[in-house]
Parts: C-alpha cells; sequence; structure tokens
C-alpha cells in the first residue's frame, strides 16, 4: 500500500490490552503494521503477562510496551495508554484481533468524513468466517437482556447479526469492543473508560456515555476484522463469567434504572446472582 505526502496511519495510536496472549499479540500487531511497517504507533498495556506473549513482539519503532505489575483489568489499562497519546484518533483493538492497514485507513476516512461522530468500526468475523455476536448490537436495555437469556422470547435482544448487514455505511448505537477506532476528543471529554469495569461492558458503558453527550458511531460494513475471542479468557472461564454478571449488574444501575423501584432493584440483583450461580457448573466443568 502507497500514500500521498501524509500517511492518514501517522494520525491514529493503536492501543492493546494484552493477558496472556500468546503468538496472537504479535500477530495483531505485525497486521496492523502491514509487513513491518512503522506505522501506526503501537502502545501495549501488559497486565503482568506470564506467557511470554510480550517477548514475541517484533523489534520494530513505534512499538512501546508497559508492563503491569498485576491485571488492570481493560478499562484501566487503555485509561493509562491514553494519557500519552497524541494523535487525533485511537485504534483501541483486542491482541487476538486482526485488522489490515487498508481496513484502518478506511475506518479513519468514516471519522473524517463525520465530525459528529466519536466512534467507527467494521463487522467482526471470527476465524471460521461467521459474523460474530456483538459485531452489530443495540446498546442494552431491560427488556433486551432479558429477551437475551430467556430461550423462545418474541422480544428483539441485543444481538443484530442475524438481521442482514447493510451495504452502506450507517449511524448505529454500538459496534464490536474488540476493534474500535475513537476520535481523541471525544474520549477526553467524556474522561475515557470507566475503571470500576473490570472486565466486560466496558464498551458498552463508553458507548452509552458518548450517545449521552451527543456523540454518534458509526459502523462500516465494507471493513472486515478477524476476531479469534477468549484467547486469554479461556483459563479463567469462571472468573470471567462472574466479572461479566458484576459488570451487567453497573451497567443497568448506570444506564438503565432512571425507573426502578427497590423492589425491581432487589428482584434484578437476585436474578443476576441466579444466573451466574447456574452457570457456575458448566463452567467448572469446562475446566
Amino acid at each position: 500500500m502507497s500514500f500521498g505526502k501524509t500517511n492518514p496511519l501517522a494520525r491514529v495510536t493503536a492501543v492493546v490490552v494484552n493477558y496472556n496472549s500468546g503468538l496472537w499479540l504479535a500477530r495483531c500487531v505485525n497486521n496492523l503494521r502491514g509487513h513491518r511497517a512503522s506505522l501506526p504507533e503501537v502502545i501495549v498495556i501488559d497486565n503482568a503477562s506470564s506467557d511470554g506473549s510480550v517477548e514475541e513482539l517484533p523489534a520494530l519503532d513505534g512499538i512501546t510496551v508497559r508492563r503491569a505489575h498485576r491485571n488492570l483489568g481493560f478499562g484501566r489499562g487503555v485509561n493509562q495508554a491514553l494519557r500519552s497519546v497524541a494523535t487525533d484518533y485511537v485504534l483501541v483493538i483486542n491482541p487476538d484481533c486482526l485488522i489490515v492497514p487498508s481496513a484502518l485507513v478506511r475506518l479513519i476516512e468514516e471519522l473524517d468524513a463525520h465530525p459528529e461522530a466519536a466512534m467507527v468500526s467494521g463487522r467482526v468475523f471470527d476465524m471460521s468466517g461467521n459474523e460474530q455476536r456483538g459485531s452489530r448490537r443495540r446498546l442494552p436495555t431491560r427488556d433486551q437482556v432479558l429477551a437475551e437469556v430467556m430461550p423462545f422470547s418474541r422480544r428483539p435482544g441485543i444481538d443484530l447479526t442475524t438481521q442482514p448487514p447493510p451495504t452502506e455505511p450507517e449511524e448505529v448505537e454500538a459496534v464490536s469492543g474488540a476493534c474500535m477506532l475513537i476520535r481523541m476528543r471525544a474520549l477526553d471529554e467524556i474522561g475515557g473508560f470507566d475503571p470500576a469495569f473490570h472486565m466486560h461492558f466496558e464498551d458498552l458503558d463508553l458507548m452509552a456515555r458518548l450517545h449521552e453527550a451527543g456523540w454518534r458511531i458509526r459502523l462500516e460494513p465494507s471493513v472486515i476484522i478477524s476476531h479469534a475471542g477468549g484467547v486469554s479468557t479461556r483459563r479463567r472461564a469462571v472468573g470471567v463469567m462472574l466479572a461479566k454478571h458484576r459488570s451487567l449488574w453497573r451497567y443497568l444501575n448506570k444506564h438503565c434504572a432512571e425507573d426502578w423501584s427497590r423492589w425491581s432493584r432487589l428482584v434484578w440483583r437476585s436474578a443476576i446472582i441466579g444466573h451466574a450461580l447456574l452457570r457456575l457448573p458448566l463452567e467448572l466443568f469446562r475446566r
């Protein structure tokens, strides 16, 4: 790929929060850089990995690694990196996610064309070529959460990947958190990620707060992103499952509690705890 005098990738800093992602971290950076190029700049926040994944990174200019002494969580890790980002845009990307430079340039062009938009992403596919749940989705409401967990529900859920994809870029409520190109000015305005979300729902919380601040989110369906998914969480399935339920409770309290009575709040909290307890034997069996 060749660019004119100004390489659009110079306007982006990629942030990767890594935790025991193995060879995927190096694959992510190599794909992002495109045959060992020097752009975009990459900041890796390593959350005390013990698998040697950081040591597999290519020795290239413009790759900064910061090692934490403990697992900071995703949001805290990104926020730490944001302190030194001076570019117009930041690409927040999972270490087991692959995007090529030409696709990233298309996302840059989409944000450039829509100054009202704070974020853009493409369609996200697994390694078998299937579009992943969450690639296209709504911001959660209580009814949609119920629809997701109740079999045979006729209510619309959060996931939109069962519907035909759009043929042109469009405004959406939410995109995949695996790969998000975000306008730094918008992140600065809302204060970055909420560090109280250790794992899961921090991306949806960010998107909800962007909407509340008047920003828009866009989907560019021509951009294809590959995502292995769950690489760093498979060995700690129980902890991840429990963290997901805690984060769901926090999200609902922040964004869906405007008409909650004390009784409704108690019922919902009990239901979330009950659902986690029902999932626990399954997660233990998987180990």
